[in-house]
């Protein structure tokens, strides 16, 4: 016998495999031909009977062939359907019916057999749709999980649904049928992701039709039977998305966190936002010149090679043009959105701008917040209504807070005890299937989501954060496959860790502005960050360290407009990119990264100059040594006068390791300049937790 118990074969014998290969050149043959003779019918553009025959046996050997059935309802169309009376046509719709439905059986998932069946369909002047109801649902028997199956289920539905509109009991009755499949569906398999999505789309238009209580009562259910589910199969996914789904995501607003003032002539101004959004109205700038509201025009443009888009947007007024000594900017719900589907600005914002005696040496120029109402200079009612008397907060009346994805409450505590609930049910089955990775992956989940209820500043928030962080770590030791994804959601939360005391609550919770003070120096080295997930963070930023990480891109850069200096050394950097929109940087360390290649360097600075605001001298060093380019180009002296080639562009760079220079200098002067001439010779090897040096032998 064979492993696992089945029968061991005898190999073929010389003779069998001859005949099985000469059978398989006869198949080979028989289906060059095939395709030779449609080749015929399609630059000859038959449509006979000799030409459907040729696509019925082509598509009996190769049922996937999308060109064939587009042939095949051209030669139906223009050869046998056109001028025929209805009965005719329902025939020929009926013979292709049944060749689909002969062919499905071979192959249940052929993507343009289910398109064929709805086109005759479609083009019946009766068809008969309980049959096929009927036709699907043996189908579904056989294999419960064939998605295909199910779509075209759905399909059916909808044009039951659309023949009976004006009886909306038997559209309800059906609808309730059809959960009720899905229910026997998923009791047969749990591990049946089209019937938990169905059931999704199905129970949400159930519930258009039961009172509070009857929909709080199905939610319960629908709890229920999911905890059965995941707890039967805790490493299937398809209960844990429909659970996913039932427990429904709050709706992220999009946060404004401050705007600043960068430069007076011509006047830049500078929003920036939690996210990256896209900007569908202009920001209304005004200022009061001769005692009258005037609109300033000029240009909004995100910072980076894609203007359209960013977190991080730059008011360009025209160079000369006069403004007042006070500018207000106002910014509307619908003036954004944010490029991810699902956020939105949940009301206007005002900031407002003294013109005179700024100092750019603080904060540099920030904008003060203004509540909206009548008090600003743009009558803002023409946008939003009519406007209460401003008392400096945001909130809404009788706003609601979801609960589930399918019920809301006035408070947020019910949100809060929910999430907690089912919080307490996933860590439970985390603890009994401690090497399962979706529990701990929902588990994060949730946890982020109560973390939205809570102050960004409270205990609770660094908690969950910490927690957050060590399951992100278990599931790159369980799942190595992913574990791109966990470290760049691992680095997104080590990010929000450590950039807390930038940000604050603002008064319209759950949203967040700067914090009032912005300190110089952030160090953010040897975090094990992968990239950096909102760099308007750090828009005050003087000095930003990040030494010592595995940071993939240099493209953050572009939103540091203060920034002086970065230290990105020892990371896995390959191309210098953001250069030209850091308007401030003096000095950026680069050193034991991953640029091999001399485009690499140059792209940076290509038109680098026309991105400085020259605020302070427009002189940027840049520290490149222990790159491969190096090795890879011949040699820092090669490099050296292969830059000095290009032209002056504001731009020094140090080939040399700032380590191998101060050393050479240190041995220069203790033994005069024969010492010059002594190499040394080094390698780095990067870590998350910690940097080591292996020193090489001096020649």
């Amino acid at each position: 016998e064979g492993r696992h118990g089945q029968k061991k074969e005898n190999p073929e014998s010389p003779e069998l495999i001859k005949a099985r290969q000469e059978r398989e050149a006869i198949q080979v043959r028989e289906y060059c031909d095939l395709k030779d003779s449609f080749k015929d019918i399609v630059d000859s553009k038959k449509r006979d009977n000799d030409s459907l025959r040729v696509t019925t046996s082509l598509l009996r050997k190769s049922p996937d062939y999308y060109t064939v059935w587009n042939v095949r309802r051209t030669i139906l169309q223009e050869g046998f359907l056109n001028n025929s009376d209805d009965e005719t046509a329902n025939k020929i719709y009926a013979n292709e019916l049944e060749f689909v439905q002969e062919n499905l059986k071979l192959n249940p998932k052929s993507y343009w057999m289910w398109n064929h069946r709805r086109w005759c369909l479609e083009h019946m002047s009766q068809p008969r749709w309980d049959k096929e109801l009927a036709m699907v649902s043996k189908f579904l028997e056989l294999d419960a999980r064939n998605f295909h199956g199910w779509d075209y289920r759905r399909y059916i539905i909808r044009q039951m649904d659309l023949q009976d509109k004006s009886s909306s009991d038997k559209i309800l009755d059906r609808t309730q049928s059809e959960f009720d499949f899905t229910t026997t569906k998923i009791s047969q398999n749990f591990s049946n992701y089209s019937a938990w999505h169905n059931r999704s789309t199905l129970l949400g238009k159930l519930a258009k039709n039961m009172t509070e209580e009857e929909i709080e009562a199905a939610v319960d259910n629908e709890f229920d039977l999911v905890k059965n589910a995941i707890y039967t199969d805790p490493a299937d996914q398809s209960a844990w998305l429909y659970d996913l789904w039932l427990i429904g995501r709050e709706e992220r607003s999009i946060s404004i966190l401050g705007a600043t003032v960068i430069s007076f002539d011509p006047l830049e101004i500078v929003v920036a936002f939690d996210k990256i959004v896209n900007v569908r109205n202009p920001f209304t700038v005004t200022t009061m010149l001769d005692h009258v509201a005037t609109r300033l025009h000029g240009e909004w443009k995100a910072t980076g090679s894609d203007s359209s888009r960013g977190s991080i947007w730059i008011f360009q007024h025209a160079p000369g043009a006069a403004y007042g000594p006070t500018v207000e900017v106002v910014i509307f719900p619908d003036d954004v959105c944010a490029v991810k589907a699902g956020s939105k600005l949940s009301s206007a914002v005002c900031f407002e701008l003294e013109t005179l005696n700024q100092n750019f040496d603080s904060i540099s120029g920030r904008l003060e917040r203004l509540p909206i109402g009548k008090n600003l200079m743009y009558d803002v009612s023409k946008r939003i209504g009519p406007i209460p008397v401003p008392d400096g907060t945001t909130h809404k009346p009788n706003s609601k807070y979801r609960v589930t994805s399918l019920t809301v409450s006035d408070s947020l505590e019910d949100r809060v005890a929910l999430l907690e609930r089912e919080i307490a049910t996933v860590r439970e089955l985390a603890e009994l299937e401690p090497d399962c990775k979706w529990p701990i992956q929902i588990l994060s989940m949730l946890l982020s989501e109560l973390r939205e209820t809570v102050s960004i500043q409270s205990t609770q928030a660094k908690l969950i954060d910490d927690e957050c962080i060590e399951l992100q770590e278990k599931l790159i030791s369980i799942d190595p496959l992913r574990q791109d994804r966990y470290e760049d959601r691992r680095a997104q939360l080590v990010f929000d860790r450590e950039t807390l005391h930038l940000i604050k609550d603002s008064k319209n919770f759950p949203e967040i502005e700067f914090a009032d003070e912005q300190p110089r120096a952030l160090d953010l080295s040897m975090r094990g960050l992968t990239h950096i997930p909102i760099s308007s963070y750090l828009m005050h930023i003087h000095t930003l360290n990040l030494d010592s990480n595995s940071i993939t891109s240099t493209r953050f850069l572009r939103n540091l407009l203060n920034v002086r200096q970065v230290n990105l050394s020892n990371n896995l950097i390959e191309r210098l990119e953001g250069l030209r929109h850091a308007p401030t940087l003096e000095l950026l360390t680069l050193e034991n990264n991953l640029i091999a290649k001399w485009e690499d360097v140059v792209a940076g600075f290509v038109f680098w100059r026309e991105g400085k605001l020259s605020r302070t001298g427009g002189h940027l060093k840049v520290l490149l040594g222990l790159n491969p380019i190096i090795e890879n180009e011949g040699g820092e002296y090669v490099l050296e006068k292969r830059w000095e080639d290009v032209g002056e562009v504001g731009v020094e760079i140090q080939w040399k390791s700032e380590e191998y220079r101060v050393t050479e200098e240190a041995l220069i002067e203790a033994e005069g300049e024969g010492a010059a001439n002594i190499h040394m010779d080094g390698t780095r090897r990067i870590s998350t937790t910690t940097v080591e040096f292996d020193a090489g032998s001096t020649l």
